[in-house]
């Protein structure tokens, strides 16, 4: 799509907000040269027309164009009006597409790094491993774990890819067609109000996540989109499908599932369980590998054709991608208080919302069509439905709402800040064990040693990144692998996620 429609702007990325004196730009451009050479994606890009483009190699791209610096008039709303700006300028056009932007003045002792990739380098989990790269520790798994694709997987699969491709008619009014032009907005809020009602249930942050934009369209529907009212309106999730040696390939190595948002219930309670039902197939470890499997056979004018239909305008569906990062991010002694994402909005779609939570916060990004009417406001719709998720108790400390993102706090990032010990037993474990390592549910008991339990080396990094994804909890695969039995396994995860004295 980035080639065969140059015209529109694929321009993804992220916010970091840090808390120090901002480097200058050419101390900036020495430490990005210091990691071309770990960051493939930094130094290579798709070149030539349509299907036909290459993968293409600069090993010195030109950082004086693709690193600057921009002072900002005192205000944060100054720094949204930055931001708002920047996502509409267009990428360097020769060689590798991305840049970074150091953003200062709009705050004493702040700053903000603002990166930019064309989506065709970079998809969410690319991102963040470049992030890791460039401003944090050891890079996090990306690995999903994947059974043998079941016929039953397959099936499930292709039915879903078509029923993605059916006529849906909820955005294509001809008295209000969608023109392209964007309107962007973000909501910012503390991501234990999505990730608590969602894991008491079995669910997981990017459930509560779509559960809570049901909410925030179904008002939106009843007030200014008839077509919407009592309906389950359409979207389309992107899920990763990186393997563990391909955390530094360049390009998109992701799938979009469908997904029914339940916009026709009028109970929270029920939106989140329903998306919880729907989202479940998708973590299967057997449709994971259906899905990787359909994605490496699929010839690349197969794929294209199906997109080409997911985007006309009888087809259209909202977009939306869900990343947390776990781990924290620092420039030098400088830490990343705050990640705030943004993302392009593909042809004919009436939204693409991206979510991500870092640091105890979950900034959603809101890039809608501006020929909708009202949809401009629906960050404050997301955060009203938040609320009736998962009432504020009083008292209770929140995230500022001001433009450019929350303020910056003064303590660096917690691996581990929510209290998530109620969940955390050996149904807890054994379930992400099988659905997420894919193994047989009979041999893992309590006192069965990881061996007997069929836990190897990939289940012990799949369970790893089962608790950074469900709980936003850090535990190594090498602090898992000292657990000689899965009830062991269970009270170390326990004690780390029980809440910490003072």
């Amino acid at each position: 799509m980035a080639q065969t429609h140059p015209s529109t702007s694929q321009t993804m990325g992220v916010v970091l907000h840090l808390e120090g004196t901002p480097p200058a730009a050419g101390e900036f451009r020495s430490h990005i040269t210091r990691h071309l050479d770990l960051e493939p994606r930094l130094t290579h890009y798709l070149h030539g027309p349509g299907l036909t483009a290459r993968w293409q190699y600069d090993p010195a791209p030109d950082l004086h164009e693709r690193v600057q610096e921009r002072r900002i008039p005192t205000g944060d709303a100054h720094l949204h009006a930055a931001l708002r700006d920047l996502m509409a300028q267009p990428l360097p056009d020769q060689g590798p597409r991305w840049d970074a932007w150091l953003l200062s003045g709009y705050a004493p002792d702040r700053y903000a790094i603002c990166w930019r990739a064309h989506h065709s380098t970079q998809d969410g989990m690319g991102l963040i491993s470049t992030l890791h790269t460039l401003f944090g520790g050891a890079t996090p798994p990306a690995v999903r774990a994947v059974a043998r694709p079941t016929p039953g997987a397959y099936l499930r699969t292709l039915r879903g890819t078509l029923s993605a491709c059916a006529v849906n008619n909820v955005w294509n009014d001809p008295a209000r067609p969608l023109d392209g032009t964007r309107a962007v907005n973000w909501a910012h809020l503390p991501t234990q109000r999505l990730r608590g009602p969602a894991t008491q249930r079995g669910g997981d942050t990017n459930d509560a996540f779509l559960a809570v934009l049901s909410g925030a369209l179904r008002t939106w529907s009843a007030d200014h989109w008839p077509r919407g009212v009592g309906r389950r309106l359409p979207a389309l999730t992107m899920v990763n499908l990186r393997r563990a040696e391909e955390n530094q390939r360049p390009g998109n190595l992701i799938t979009f599932a469908p997904v029914a948002l339940p916009c026709d219930d009028p109970s929270a309670d029920n939106r989140l369980g329903r998306v919880i039902e729907a989202t479940r197939s998708t973590k299967d470890a057997a449709r994971l590998g259906a899905m990787r499997s359909l994605m490496d056979l699929t010839p690349d004018r197969v794929f294209h054709r199906a997109a080409t239909l997911l985007t006309t305008p009888d087809r259209a569906a909202i977009t939306t991608s869900y990343v947390a990062i776990h781990r924290p991010l620092h420039y030098g002694r400088h830490p990343v208080t705050h990640v705030q994402p943004f993302n392009w909005l593909p042809r004919n779609q009436p939204a693409s919302i991206v979510a991500c939570s870092y640091n105890d916060t979950t900034s959603v990004c809101f890039v809608t069509d501006a020929a909708l009417p009202g949809l401009h406001a629906l960050a404050e719709l997301f955060s009203d439905a938040a609320e009736e998720l998962a009432p504020t108790r009083s008292g209770q400390p929140q995230p500022p709402t001001q433009p450019g993102g929350p303020e910056a706090r003064r303590t660096p990032p917690a691996e581990v800040s929510e209290d998530t010990s109620a969940v955390v037993d050996f149904a807890f474990i054994k379930d992400l064990l099988v659905h997420h390592a894919a193994l047989p549910a009979a041999p893992i008991a309590q006192d069965a040693t990881r061996t007997q339990a069929g836990i190897d080396s990939m289940a012990v990094t799949a369970l790893s990144m089962a608790l950074e994804d469900q709980l936003g909890l850090v535990v190594t695969e090498e602090d898992l692998a000292q657990a000689p039995t899965v009830a062991d396994m269970v009270d170390l995860v326990a004690r780390r996620a029980a809440p910490q004295p003072g």
